[in-house]
């Protein structure tokens, strides 16, 4: 199992974090990593989800199943891990 990460791009409203995040627990998948910036947009945000999953069949699954989100204006399966740029990282 590897880890695969999902870019979404989000209506920055209230709520939104919460309705992805139970969109991945129904099938019972656990976040690995979880990172939400602020775009130039103050209305658009951008989510990277990093899960582990069976096949990249899945991952690409989930990625269209968040993508239906009401806020949720694109979904990605990113290639590779995202990079941290200094000022990112804890």
């Amino acid at each position: 199992m590897s880890v695969s990460y999902i870019e979404l791009r989000v209506v920055n409203r209230p709520g939104v974090l919460n309705r992805i995040t139970q969109v991945v627990l129904k099938p019972r998948y656990n976040i690995d990593s979880l990172t939400l910036v602020a775009t130039d947009d103050p209305k658009v945000s951008v989510i990277t989800v990093g899960i582990r999953f069976e096949d990249e069949a899945a991952a690409s699954l989930l990625t269209k199943q968040l993508a239906k989100q009401v806020d949720v204006l694109s979904g990605v399966v990113l290639d590779k891990a995202p990079a941290v740029t200094e000022g990112e990282a804890p």
